[in-house]
């Protein structure tokens, strides 16, 4: 970055840096950004052909009405306890405008979505990493730290661990300020943190359509909360930052329960069917309840191993910093994908 201009709190600053996007339509077995395997509802399709009309010329919804009204009934929630965002990441993002001011507090346990500490540097946060315990088990001190922002990432990226209610329940039970559930996996996961939400005003869920919805090119995510928390978050969101299109997709999705539960059922199965092959082929394998596996490979060089898998265009995510140095994030997708996988690491490791 030029730092010319930069404002002196953003000198030396590292923006996160996105899984790699090759162009569409080229032949490459991209598992590096946890996307659906499977396409969108086609009810999504027609209901986004039928909204491209004339009235693309007006402004949306400013709270994403009709998705926030559809998403409120399939929860059992009031419309006032969700809210609409361009993704998960701004919903993430409007958490640190709502609720963290300049040097203050943001407390997260390590190894987690890297998202975070950039965004503290943009609001000139000062965040606290707890690394997590054995079994990638979030720490008690985490639990009583007085942070005005707490994020908890369950299902966690990249480790795709997933804690019990109880663990949850603890953390924010035991938070004097806002704790952000993130829970983008939680559809490939045993249950949900949902249930809490009667009974603790300071709790915030985020979920995304981009995973278990197949909707990662619309952008959408959503918040669920006490109205007030709602109501903070909607304070300081962009005017519109859900559009027409987003916001009819989104409506069509939540809608399909049939085709939301195909996509879940087949990465829950293909993701027990990799994760055994790649313990045959001597990889380690974490426990996951996400749409992903997370695993290291038998060879000393993993970076080695995700440079000769990109020669033969097949993308996974590596990370090089501990404690997670050479894991491989690697995300579900369809069984063709994962057999070229398999061929291409049996050629690379033997």
């Amino acid at each position: 970055m030029s730092e010319s201009f930069l404002k002196k709190a953003l000198r030396g600053y590292q923006p996160y840096v996105p899984g790699e996007q090759p162009p569409d339509g080229e032949d490459w077995v991209k598992l590096n950004t946890n996307e659906s395997p499977l396409p969108p509802s086609p009810r999504v399709i027609e209901a986004i052909k039928a909204a491209a009309d004339d009235s693309l010329r007006l402004y949306p919804s400013t709270n994403a009405a009709p998705a926030r009204v559809a998403i409120a009934a399939h929860l059992g929630l009031d419309p006032a306890q969700v809210a609409m965002g361009n993704g998960g990441d701004d919903l993430i993002e409007i958490c640190f405008r709502a609720f963290a001011g300049a040097g203050d507090r943001v407390a997260y346990p390590t190894p987690t979505y890297p998202l975070f500490e950039p965004l503290a540097r943009l609001h000139e946060a000062v965040t606290v990493e707890y690394p997590m315990g054995e079994d990638w088990e979030w720490t008690d001190t985490f639990a009583s730290d007085p942070a005005p922002l707490k994020f908890v990432v369950n299902p966690n990226s990249p480790t795709g661990s997933w804690a019990e209610a109880r663990a949850v329940e603890h953390v924010v039970s035991r938070s004097r300020g806002v704790v952000v559930l993130d829970e983008a996996y939680v559809d490939f996961a045993p249950a949900s943190g949902i249930h809490l939400l009667p009974k603790y005003r300071n709790l915030l869920i985020l979920r995304t359509l981009s995973k278990s919805y197949a909707l990662a090119g619309m952008r959408v995510g959503f918040a669920l909360g006490h109205p007030e928390l709602i109501a903070d978050l909607l304070a300081v969101k962009d005017s519109y930052n859900l559009d027409r299109l987003a916001i009819v997709a989104a409506t069509a999705a939540i809608k399909d329960d049939e085709h939301h539960r195909r996509i879940v059922d087949y990465v829950v199965a293909e993701r027990a069917w990799l994760a055994e092959r790649l313990r045959s082929a001597q990889f380690e394998v974490s426990p996951s309840a996400a749409n992903f596996v997370f695993a290291k490979p038998p060879a000393r060089d993993a970076a080695a191993v995700a440079a000769a898998l990109r020669e033969r265009r097949i993308l996974v995510r590596h990370y090089d910093r501990e404690p997670i140095a050479g894991w491989f994030r690697i995300t579900i997708g369809t069984r063709k994908q994962h057999e070229r996988l398999l061929t291409a690491l049996k050629e690379i490791l033997r």
